[in-house]
C-alpha cells in the first residue's frame, strides 16, 4: 500500500510544481495545398484555384493561448512552388512563412512542419505569401482562445471575407500593368464629362480638377470581381441563435484587394481589433482593411434572421451571411460613391490625418502579449459608458490599458531612449500600375534596418488616391490616433489616401520581416520593404535562398495596340519593366485621295524607342525614327502635363525637332476621342504638322470602333488592344 500511496503524493506534488506547464499541450494540423476545379461565382468553373484540404476558405486553425503548435503544410500543387504565412502571430521568424525572406519555400511534392508557441490569444489568419497564391484561395482563419475565457457568449463565428475573380490572378496582375484602368468597363466606373455634368455642375468641374493635378478621379478598388464571399459564399446561414442568445462574431478580412464595409443594420460592439481586445464602441458599420480582423459581439433580439452584409468600397457587390431563423431582417444597402469627388485632400474618406500629433506621451507597446491583460473589462470597477460612431476605422480604437513601450514610460529613461524615425512615402502610378515607397519599388531599396532595444517610429504618408493597408510582419504596433497612452495595438494599419498614419514599436523580435502594403497587386508591384535587425544572420539554407527572393526581380510586362481604318493604321507594342520601356510603334496614313478610299497614296512612319521613367509624369527617351522612308538617331523628353496631356519633346541626329501632344477625352462612359498632334518644323516630306481626332464607341477595353480623321482625310475603323 505504500508504494501506491507514494506515488500518488509524489505525482501530486510534481504537478503542483509544474502548475500551468502541466497545461500545455501540442495542437496538431495538416493543410495540403492543390490545384483543384472550383465554382465560386456561380457563372463558371475555373481550373486554376487552389485548395487548401480542399476548401476555399482554408480550414479554420484553432489553439489556446500557450499551446505547442505543430502544422504540417503539404504543396501537392504540380510545378509550383508555395508558402504560408501565419498572419498577426508572434514566433520566430523562421517559421514567419515568406519564403526567401525567413523561411524557406515549399516545393511542389514537398512539406515543411511550423512550430512554435502560442504566446497570444485573438481573431487571425493565415495565406500564402507566394506570387498571387492568396488570390487563389490560400487563405483562412485562426482562432486563439485565452486561458481564460473574460467574455462570456452563448455562441462564435468565424467570418472570412475574401473577394473572388473568375480570371486567373496572373491574368489580373498583367491586365493591370498594361492599364491601371483595365477593370473601369467591368466595375461600371468609368468616368466622363458627360457623366459629370448630368450629376451636376459642380461635379464636371471636380471631373476637370482632378484631371488639372493629373489624377484620373476616385479610385477605390482596382480590379473587377466576379463575387465577394463570406466563408466561401455569396449568400450563407452563419449561425441558428435564439433570440437572446450572446454572438462572437470573428470577422477577418481575408480579401486581395478589397476594403469592405460590414453592417447588419443594427449597431454591433466591437471588441478586438486585430486579435487584441479594444474598449468596446458600437458602430453601425466598420471599414475593414484587407487583412485586418475584428471582433464583434450581436446579442440576437429577437426571432428573426439578421443579415450581416459585406460590402466592397466602391459598392460594386457585396456578401451577405444570416444569423438567427425566422424573418429576415436586411443590413442597409450602401449607396454608390461619388465618382467625382475631387481627390486633393482626401475629402471623401473623412480626413484621417494624424500628421500633426504629439508624440511626447503617446508611446506604447511590447509584442510579447502574455503580460497584457484582454480583458473586456479590465481594470473598471463600474461600466463605462460606450462609445458611438457611425463608421468605425482604427481613428476610434483605444486600448484596454495602457500600451506606452517600456523605455518611454519613464520620463528619464525615456530621454535616454534610442528612437529610431523613418518617414515612408506610399505613391504610385496608377496609369503604368507600379507602387513604391520613397519612390523606389522594392527590387530597388529592399532593406530596413534597425538595431535591437529601439523604438521604431514610421511615419507613413500616403500621397496617392489608393487606401493602403500596411502590414509589418513579427510585431504589434502601437498607432498614434489620437487616444495618447492608450493608443491601440495593431499589426495592420490603414492609410487612407492623402492621409499620414504614425507607428512605433519596440524593437525586441530579431530577425528578418516583411512590411508590406497588403492589398496583393500593389505589394507585387513593389510596395515592400523587408526589415532587418543588424545583429540578425539568416542561416546558411536562408542565405542561399535570399538570393533568388522574386521581391528583388523586376518582371517584365507587355502591352499592343492594333488600329486599322479606311484612312489610317497603327501598331504599337511595348514591353515594361518598373520603369524601363521599349517602345515599337508604326503608322500608315492616307496623304492623298477622296474619304474612304484605300487605293491611293500613303505616308509610313515608325519609331523604336527606350524610355526611361523617373516620376509618375517625366520619361527621356532615345532610339530610332523613321519618316519619309529616312531613318533619324533621336532623343527626346516626355512629360505629362496638367489635364493629363501626354506630351514630348525630341530632337533628331540632324538638329530637327518633333513636338508630339495627346489626350483622351471621355464624353459618356462609352464615346471617347482620342486626339494626337505632332509638329516637326524644317522636317522633308507630305506631313510636317499632322494630327489624328477619332470619335469611338467602346463597352468594353480591349475592342472599339467608329470615326478616324486625319488632317488629310477621314475613315471608319477598329481599335484592338491586348
Amino acid at each position: 500500500m505504500a508504494c501506491p500511496i507514494l506515488r500518488s503524493i509524489l505525482v501530486g506534488v510534481v504537478a503542483f510544481i509544474l502548475g500551468g506547464h502541466a497545461e500545455a499541450k501540442t495542437v496538431r494540423y495538416e493543410l495540403t495545398i492543390r490545384n483543384e476545379p472550383v465554382n465560386l461565382s456561380g457563372k463558371k468553373t475555373v481550373g486554376f484555384a487552389l485548395t487548401v484540404n480542399s476548401g476555399i476558405p482554408a480550414p479554420t486553425l484553432e489553439f489556446t493561448e500557450g499551446d505547442d503548435a505543430e502544422i504540417l503544410v503539404k504543396n501537392e500543387v504540380p510545378n509550383e512552388e508555395a508558402s504560408i504565412h501565419w498572419h498577426g502571430i508572434l514566433l520566430p521568424p523562421d517559421q514567419d512563412g515568406v519564403p526567401y525572406v525567413n523561411t524557406p519555400p515549399i516545393f511542389s511534392g514537398q512539406s515543411h512542419l511550423f512550430k512554435f508557441k502560442i504566446r497570444q490569444h485573438g481573431t487571425y489568419w493565415y495565406h500564402s505569401h507566394t506570387m498571387l497564391q492568396e488570390q487563389k484561395g490560400v487563405y483562412g482563419g485562426i482562432i486563439i482562445h485565452p486561458k481564460k475565457e473574460t467574455i462570456k457568449v452563448d455562441r462564435e463565428a468565424v467570418v472570412v471575407l475574401s473577394d473572388w475573380s473568375d480570371e486567373n490572378a496572373d491574368s489580373i496582375l498583367r491586365n493591370l500593368r498594361k492599364d491601371g484602368d483595365y477593370y473601369l468597363y467591368k466595375k461600371d466606373s468609368v468616368r466622363s464629362y458627360f457623366g459629370a455634368f448630368a450629376q451636376s455642375g459642380q461635379s464636371l468641374k471636380n471631373q476637370i480638377y482632378n484631371e488639372w493635378i493629373r489624377m484620373g478621379g476616385m479610385d477605390l478598388s482596382d480590379v473587377g470581381y466576379d463575387a465577394f464571399l463570406i466563408n466561401g459564399k455569396r449568400d450563407s446561414q452563419l449561425v441558428d441563435a435564439k433570440p437572446g442568445e450572446r454572438v462572437r462574431l470573428r470577422i477577418i478580412n481575408a480579401g486581395s484587394s478589397s476594403y469592405f464595409y460590414v453592417a447588419m443594420g443594427v449597431p454591433m460592439r466591437v471588441i478586438s481589433a486585430d486579435g487584441v481586445d479594444q474598449k468596446p464602441i458600437e458602430a453601425n458599420e466598420i471599414l475593414i482593411g484587407m487583412a485586418e480582423t475584428y471582433d464583434v459581439l450581436f446579442t440576437v433580439p429577437e426571432a428573426k434572421s439578421y443579415e450581416l452584409r459585406a460590402t466592397c468600397q466602391d459598392v460594386t457587390g457585396f456578401a451577405s451571411t444570416w444569423i438567427g431563423r425566422g424573418e429576415k431582417v436586411p443590413a442597409p444597402t450602401k449607396s454608390k460613391p461619388d465618382l467625382y469627388a475631387t481627390m486633393d485632400h482626401g475629402s471623401m474618406h473623412g480626413g484621417h490625418n494624424m500628421a500633426g500629433m504629439s508624440h511626447g506621451s503617446s508611446h506604447g507597446g511590447g509584442h510579447d502579449m502574455a503580460g497584457m491583460d484582454h480583458s473586456a473589462h479590465a481594470g473598471h470597477k463600474m461600466p463605462e459608458p460606450i462609445e458611438k460612431v457611425e463608421t468605425l476605422t482604427v481613428d476610434q480604437l483605444k486600448a484596454q490599458s495602457p500600451t506606452t513601450l517600456e523605455p518611454l514610460k519613464n520620463p528619464e529613461t525615456a530621454k535616454q531612449a534610442k528612437v529610431h524615425e523613418l518617414k515612408l512615402v506610399l505613391n504610385g502610378d496608377m496609369e503604368r500600375y507600379i507602387w513604391h515607397i520613397n519612390g523606389k519599388v522594392v527590387s530597388q531599396d529592399r532593406l530596413i534596418m534597425i538595431e535591437s532595444g529601439e523604438v521604431v517610429r514610421f511615419t507613413f504618408e500616403n500621397q496617392s488616391m489608393m487606401h493602403h493597408p500596411m502590414h509589418l510582419h513579427g510585431h504589434f504596433f502601437r498607432v498614434l490616433n489620437g487616444a495618447g497612452d492608450l493608443s491601440p495595438l495593431k499589426h495592420t494599419v490603414d492609410v487612407p489616401p492623402h492621409g499620414t498614419r504614425t507607428i512605433e514599436f519596440y524593437a525586441d523580435e530579431p530577425g528578418q520581416w516583411m512590411l508590406h502594403c497588403h492589398n496583393l497587386y500593389h505589394m507585387d508591384s513593389g510596395m515592400a520593404r523587408v526589415i532587418r535587425y543588424k545583429d540578425f544572420k539568416l542561416d546558411d539554407a536562408m542565405t542561399m535562398h535570399e538570393k533568388h527572393d522574386p521581391h528583388t526581380h523586376d518582371h517584365l510586362y507587355t502591352y499592343g495596340a492594333l488600329e486599322a481604318a479606311t484612312n489610317h493604321a497603327r501598331a504599337q507594342f511595348k514591353v515594361m519593366k518598373t520603369w524601363d520601356e521599349v517602345e515599337f510603334h508604326v503608322e500608315s496614313a492616307q496623304v492623298e485621295g477622296k474619304n474612304f478610299e484605300f487605293n491611293k497614296k500613303w505616308e509610313t512612319e515608325g519609331e523604336l524607342h527606350y524610355h526611361r521613367w523617373f516620376s509618375n509624369w517625366l520619361n527621356v527617351f532615345g532610339g530610332v525614327q523613321v519618316y519619309d522612308e529616312k531613318a533619324y538617331g533621336a532623343l527626346g523628353v516626355g512629360y505629362i502635363l496638367p489635364l493629363l496631356i501626354e506630351s514630348s519633346v525630341a530632337i533628331n541626329h540632324e538638329g530637327k525637332f518633333r513636338f508630339d501632344l495627346e489626350k483622351r477625352f471621355q464624353w459618356t462612359k462609352t464615346l471617347f476621342t482620342d486626339a494626337d498632334f505632332s509638329w516637326r518644323p524644317g522636317w522633308e516630306g507630305e506631313r510636317d504638322s499632322e494630327f489624328e481626332v477619332t470619335l469611338m464607341y467602346a463597352s468594353r477595353w480591349d475592342w472599339a470602333g467608329g470615326l478616324m480623321f486625319t488632317e488629310k482625310s477621314a475613315g471608319v475603323g477598329l481599335q484592338y488592344q491586348f
